[in-house]
């Protein structure tokens, strides 16, 4: 190989190292489409698997976050809702949720409230997002999720209405 060469090649190495170091210092290995993408798929999967006809309350929606040794963030919210309709059975609709996280390997806990009839559900974190929570209230279902945190501009994510 000729000086040249191997001059090209140590340049074409440092820039694909810094680009990759670039694109995320935080190190989350997430830039705000893929972020997007996840969270959006991420509550698709988990309306699929109990059904019904949802609607969209917020998002996906830029917010800020915070890194643990990093500069601060983004990331995508997003709130979806449906009617719980008579006859559903909550407690089974936790099941199936919990079964689709635990599939994309996020971390799951069941919770109820300390009354006769407890109001059912399940939180999540870990895999494509930071946290996520199913609300299967008997007048109200709800999916809450947040994806994991990205290098990028709230202000700029907003005004770009990225993709």
């Amino acid at each position: 190989m000729s000086r040249g060469t191997s001059w090209v090649a140590v340049l074409v190495a440092t820039a694909a190292v810094l680009t990759a170091c670039s694109a995320d210092p935080g190190g989350s290995g997430t830039d705000a489409s893929h972020a997007k993408r996840s969270i959006v798929r991420v509550v698709e999967q988990t309306t699929e698997s109990i059904g019904g006809g949802w609607s969209v309350y917020s998002g996906p929606a830029a917010e800020h976050c915070e890194r643990a040794g990093a500069a601060p963030g983004a990331r995508w919210s997003s709130i979806v809702e449906r009617t719980a309709p008579d006859g559903v059975d909550p407690a089974a609709d936790v099941e199936r949720v919990e079964q689709a996280w635990n599939e994309l390997e996020i971390t799951t806990e069941r919770f109820a409230s300390g009354s006769a009839d407890p109001l059912l559900g399940v939180r999540g974190a870990g895999g494509p997002v930071t946290s996520i929570g199913f609300n299967a209230f008997p007048q109200r279902y709800s999916v809450t999720a947040e994806s994991t945190c990205f290098d990028g501009s709230v202000a700029e994510l907003r005004g770009a209405g990225s993709s």
